[in-house]
């Protein structure tokens, strides 16, 4: 029941984030401006829609998720709310549990409102709606809720919000690339160098698994127990990344 309290008061506190609308309104204009330049468009003027606006859930989606992930105990401990917060009887891993699960429903709300919008939109134009794009969608949410645990582990690591966003940006950034590791691995290049490609290779998120987005556009068969697999990936990412959190979260001192 802690958990779920501060989740929702988590929720709430970034649903009232101006930083939040700003945000999903920039999205919703980037879909606006996807279908007036898919007019123009050569080729297929749905796919580019499709394509572009997919993308622009995503990259919005991670925004906010780093915006909003990196600035909650840093808003927490500039109010001064967190003292009054631990001062009851609420654990530490409590605390964090809530404000990611919190995050995470926040970013799911906005996930269904952007597809839902754009799954209507595009319904007009071609007279019914694409149901994949749900699926596209969800593994997109997926990939928020690594970028959410990212956050809060930096944040927990560092105070100052930039440099934990920055961290945040980069991981995100790296993660995407992170299948381009294993070129390294058969090089005949340094030890060192086929060493280090291995740790970040398994320590890095692999986002690009995540990223679908171009098989559902192109009308191409998505493996049932893949999304499962990268379900099962993402859930046991979190809750070490999570774990690690509470450890550290567990023995800072808030003067």
């Amino acid at each position: 029941m802690k958990v779920f309290a501060i989740a929702l008061n988590t929720a709430r506190e970034a649903i009232r984030n101006k930083i939040l609308y700003s945000i999903l309104l920039f999205a919703f204009l980037m879909v606006g401006i996807s279908a007036m330049f898919g007019a123009a468009s050569i080729g297929d003027q749905m796919k580019f829609v499709k394509d572009f606006s997919l993308m622009s859930i995503s990259l919005f989606g991670v925004i906010i998720a780093v915006v909003l992930g990196v600035n909650m105990l840093h808003k927490e401990l500039g109010k001064k709310t967190i003292f009054n917060i631990l001062s009851k009887p609420v654990a530490r891993w409590q605390f964090i549990a809530g404000k990611f699960f919190g995050l995470f429903a926040t970013l799911t709300l906005v996930v269904i409102l952007m597809c839902a919008g754009l799954i209507a939109f595009l319904a007009m134009l071609e007279g019914r709606p694409d149901w994949g794009l749900l699926l596209a969608a969800g593994t997109a949410l997926l990939e928020l809720m690594v970028v959410v645990a990212v956050a809060l582990f930096f944040s927990s690591v560092v105070v100052t919000p930039t440099l934990a966003g920055l961290f945040t940006a980069a991981t995100f950034i790296a993660g995407r690339s992170s299948g381009y590791l294993s070129y390294f691995f058969s090089q005949d290049g340094s030890p060192a160098l086929r060493t280090v490609s291995h740790v970040l290779y398994w320590a890095l998120p692999h986002l690009d698994r995540f990223n679908i987005a171009n098989q559902v556009v192109y009308g191409e068969y998505v493996d049932g127990p893949y999304v499962l697999a990268i379900g099962a990936y993402a859930a046991g990412y979190c809750g070490a990344l999570l774990l690690l959190s509470i450890a550290i979260f567990s023995r800072r001192e808030f003067a």
